[in-house]
């Protein structure tokens, strides 16, 4: 036992330290514990200790007292407008990443004072020691691993910083590094920082940072499908389609270049050969078709198969760029990014409530555009063919709606839609801009908000309407006259035209015609 006590105690002090060799726990803790030093030696030592050491602890206390002191506010990269404004578009960052990963790339706190004139040195000395390693020599020769290194600490020192421009630079010299010595991945990484701080920058014009943010996700993208990872390359493509909105009103409509590259990003996930809505695609033209019209063919159908994205809630990228067209009223292309989201669950081969509820979706958006035949024949021959759907509560709201809009009942179809109705878990559980667009559905026609009116406001002064003249009174005599003339006026008339009854001849000659 006492053999067996001795063993533990070594391999403790082996792990976790301690005095060599001990024999009990209460040896090992007296080896291990500190001796009090007596008040004689501690003074010996001040007296002893190099100017050095004190420099080092005066350093130490300063940046202990600057640790201390409050924050300032930390800059986050959550993306143009993410906290001012919400009509405004954010950055693609803020639509498409999750919030941890926003938190993981915002600052804890920035430095200031002599820590911050400390750290800026540090960050020029990597700067300095990066474009030393990219310098050729007789005798040397470029080093873009070393650069790469040194530019990505130098990034990170002026980030601790709070100098968003000066770390997006040293993040892209880090990235053109990286990407000219195959490391993709870091490459990629450096890119889509970049590109990050791209939209949060305030130094930058709104046109500028647009164009910023597009070309750096596209370079990421490009980075992603060099190194095989054809879900990530998706996204960044996608978040490169809609930094060219950023800025913009929430609820105007994209010009063509960026409706353009939202559905090439779309297809990019999906293959038009598998999506049942391509056909609502608006611009350009299939990457797997031969022409505009062409429909596609066996060989299309198995390339599409071969590049489908099947990497985790890759489905929720489609889906929240279906949100983002919804609220700009592309319900063509909202439904098209839908019909993808929808095709890629139905891949996974299993039923789920995402699918569901993209089920669901469809249906709302049809029957917003006016096309309650498309959406009842897709309930029919698609939605109603999945067994588990049969049971759900997205099903019966589907059906309720599709059967007022036929039968073209408005009181049914308030009934359906109802936030005290039957289907009020199953409208709970949509997005909340299908949510609106489900109270926006007409039993005829496209889906229209309803203008509201604009109260007038206390301050605003009152309309002038410039009121016209009213006609002078007429007399009793004027008015007869007047009277008198009109019919006269109207007997003359009739006399040209020949339905005057002032001859008595013409009745006699009527009666004189013989008609034997």
């Amino acid at each position: 036992m006492a053999h067996y006590k001795k063993d533990a105690a070594s391999n403790r002090d082996a792990l976790f330290g301690g005095g060599s060799g001990g024999g009990g726990g209460s040896s090992s803790r007296r080896a291990t514990a500190p001796r009090a030093a007596r008040p004689q030696q501690q003074q010996q030592q001040q007296q002893q200790r190099p100017s050095g050491a004190s420099s080092s602890s005066s350093r130490t206390s300063a940046a202990a007292a600057m640790t201390s002191r409050p924050q300032p506010p930390s800059t986050s990269s959550l993306g143009y407008g993410a906290s001012s404004d919400p009509s405004i578009t954010p950055g693609p960052s803020s639509i498409f990443n999750s919030s941890a990963r926003t938190a993981r790339n915002a600052p804890i706190g920035l430095l200031t004072g002599q820590a911050k004139i400390s750290k800026m040195a540090e960050a020029e000395d990597y700067r300095l020691k990066a474009k030393k390693a990219m310098t050729r020599g007789i005798f040397s020769k470029p080093d873009p691993i070393s650069a790469a290194n040194f530019y990505k600490r130098a990034a990170d020192a002026y980030k601790q910083c709070g100098e968003n421009r000066l770390e997006r630079l040293h993040r892209i010299a880090s990235g053109d590094c990286q990407l000219g010595q195959d490391a993709y991945a870091t490459a990629a990484a450096e890119y889509t920082r970049a590109a990050e701080l791209a939209e949060s920058t305030e130094d930058e014009t709104l046109p500028r940072k647009r164009q910023e943010c597009h070309k750096l996700h596209l370079d990421a993208a490009n980075a992603w499908s060099q190194m095989g990872e054809r879900g990530r390359a998706a996204e960044s493509t996608m978040k490169a389609a809609f930094g060219l909105i950023m800025g913009e009103d929430c609820k105007q409509q994209m010009n063509d270049k960026a409706l353009k590259s939202v559905e090439e990003a779309i297809e990019s996930f999906l293959g038009d050969p598998l999506n049942r809505k391509r056909n609502y695609r608006r611009t350009g033209v299939s990457a797997y078709a031969a022409g505009p019209s062409s429909e596609p063919t066996q060989q299309s159908l198995e390339l599409a198969k071969q590049n489908i994205i099947t990497d985790s809630y890759a489905h929720e990228t489609l889906f929240k760029a279906g949100t983002e067209l919804i609220k700009r009223r592309h319900y063509e292309s909202a439904l098209y990014a839908h019909g993808a989201g929808t095709a890629a669950l139905e891949h996974e081969g299993y039923a789920t409530v995402s699918l569901s509820r993209a089920y669901v979706s469809e249906a709302i958006l049809l029957l917003a555009m006016g096309d309650a035949v498309a959406a009842s024949a897709d309930f029919q021959k698609v939605h109603l063919q999945r067994t588990a759907y049969l049971s759900s509560r997205e099903c019966a709201l589907e059906e309720d709606l599709i059967r007022a809009c036929d039968a073209m009942d408005g009181e049914a179809l308030e009934e359906a839609r109802a936030r005290t109705g039957p289907h009020r878990a199953a409208l709970a559980n949509l997005d909340p801009s299908l949510r609106e667009l489900v109270g926006e559905i007409r039993v005829s026609g496209r889906a229209k908000k309803e203008k509201k009116e604009v109260a007038p406001t206390k301050n605003a002064a009152p309309a002038v309407v410039a009121k016209k003249p009213s006609p002078p009174k007429k007399s009793a005599e004027e008015v007869m006259k007047d009277t008198d003339d009109g019919f006269a006026e109207m007997d003359d008339i009739m006399n040209q035209m020949g339905l005057n009854d002032d001859d008595d001849n013409d009745d006699d000659s009527d009666d004189d015609i013989d008609l034997t």
